[in-house]
């Protein structure tokens, strides 16, 4: 389970480089994002606000790389997510 999140950490900090910086892989990080965010909605019953929030970053993210819309500053929010998500997944080790 670690290594899931390790993984969907460092896709969340890439998600956000590729706002900050476009690049080759933002189409294909912006399905992979999109798709996160698609999952955390679907959960939404069984979830808390914290999971929503995260799931809703995840789609405007997708939804910005994939159209080549970018909002300057909302770069940051993927990189803390992807920080955050990093810090406690190594936390609860």
């Amino acid at each position: 389970m670690h290594m899931l999140l390790l993984a969907l950490s460092i896709i969340d900090v890439l998600v956000g480089i590729s706002l900050m910086f476009p690049n080759f892989l933002g189409f294909y990080l912006g399905i992979i994002a999109l798709l996160k965010g698609l999952s955390s909605m679907l959960g939404i019953p069984t979830s808390d606000i914290g999971i929503v929030i995260m799931g809703v970053i995840d789609m405007i993210a997708g939804i910005m790389l994939l159209t080549s819309f970018s909002i300057p500053w909302f770069w940051l929010l993927p990189v803390l997510k992807g920080f955050y998500s990093l810090v406690i997944g190594l936390g609860s080790s």
